[in-house]
């Protein structure tokens, strides 16, 4: 009899709990805990500049509720919450895995955007490595030849100019260290290669006085090791 009657309360102590969680499930639908209601909430977040803290509500959206019509959008807006907290790295990545995860989608060229703005915000002084401008100026012709009737073209070809004119300054910077250190083949190679490569950059003046003297100097350096 004893072991009956614990195993009675024991099932009873059962469903109270079961009772007890079917109750707060359905009292947290009744609270508006929809896709939607989720989805509104994070934004309102985003628009305070809470990023940190929107970023987690939008992914929340996509945890509890990855087949509903908002969880796409989620899933992209995390990635701008994380950009706009200035998480660049991570941010590339969101926003590739939407592109991975959804290439038809209208909003693919956006998200090509974003990347290219990523590596644009981490742009280094023309004294450093180039890679991430290199990086943006790859993103932002892709948009550009693969999306040329996207809203974000007009601004990606100003930040490709932007990014074309830094890589031209660098190279005017090495140049400029060849040149100084007396190494004028090292250097007009360098001088060259900025007028062929990047012809808008505006540095046609400064390239061409350069180039003569390094032509010049070059020819009267043959004719000292001749003699």
């Amino acid at each position: 009899m004893k072991r009956k009657s614990a195993l009675c309360i024991k099932w009873v102590i059962w469903g109270c709990c079961l009772i007890g969680f079917i109750g707060g499930c359905a009292s947290s639908q009744e609270s508006g805990s929809t896709p939607q209601s989720l989805y509104e909430s994070a934004m309102q977040l985003y628009n305070k500049k809470k990023y940190e803290r929107a970023a987690e509500a939008f992914r929340k959206v996509k945890e509890e509720f990855p087949l509903s019509s908002v969880t796409t959008m989620a899933e992209l807006r995390a990635a701008d919450a994380v950009f706009s907290a200035e998480s660049y790295a991570e941010a590339i990545l969101l926003y590739e895995e939407f592109k991975k995860l959804h290439p038809i989608h209208p909003e693919v060229p956006y998200a090509t955007y974003q990347v290219g703005m990523c590596y644009f915000k981490q742009m280094r002084t023309i004294d450093r490595d180039q890679t991430v401008t290199e990086k943006a100026i790859e993103q932002f012709r892709y948009l550009i030849e693969n999306f040329p009737q996207s809203s974000h073209v007009a601004d990606a070809r100003t930040k490709l100019k932007v990014c074309q004119r830094h890589l031209a300054e660098h190279e005017l910077y090495v140049g400029r260290f060849y040149y100084r250190k007396g190494k004028y083949k090292a250097a007009l190679g360098r001088f060259q290669g900025i007028l062929k490569n990047y012809p808008e950059a505006g540095l046609d003046e400064t390239l061409k006085k350069y180039i003569a003297d390094c032509q010049e100097k070059i020819q009267k350096d043959e004719k000292r090791s001749k003699n």
